[in-house]
């Protein structure tokens, strides 16, 4: 988070204590969001004379368009597959956090 608190003033972020007392309000308080982290953008324009304006900021599935991974997966039988989860993108893990799963033989590698 870079030491300052810009994740918590734009709604992306929550302490434990704001997440225990129903504060986590995400996408500028219009949905709870129930974790530490959640996905967001905003785009900044800083003009001549170093005004700073807020221009844009997206949410949620606002940032689909982002992930090429979300356009692959949206072509696939299964798609997203997360009907049955909490939240949009509960399956996604950093690189490690993934459980490694032993390798099958394949139906034409026995």
């Amino acid at each position: 988070m870079g030491g300052n608190d810009f994740n918590y003033d734009y709604e992306v972020s929550f302490t434990p204590e704001a997440l225990n007392s129903g504060d986590d309000k995400y996408n500028f308080g219009t949905t709870r969001i129930g974790m530490e982290e959640a996905p967001g953008i905003s785009v900044f324009y800083r003009d001549e004379v170093e005004n700073i304006f807020h221009t844009y900021s997206c949410f949620a599935r606002g940032l689909d368009m982002m992930s090429a991974t979300y356009h692959y997966l949206d072509l696939t039988p299964l798609g997203r597959h997360e009907e049955d989860l909490p939240y949009p993108m509960d399956w996604v893990r950093l690189r490690d956090q993934y459980t490694p799963v032993p390798v099958q033989a394949s139906c034409c590698h026995s």
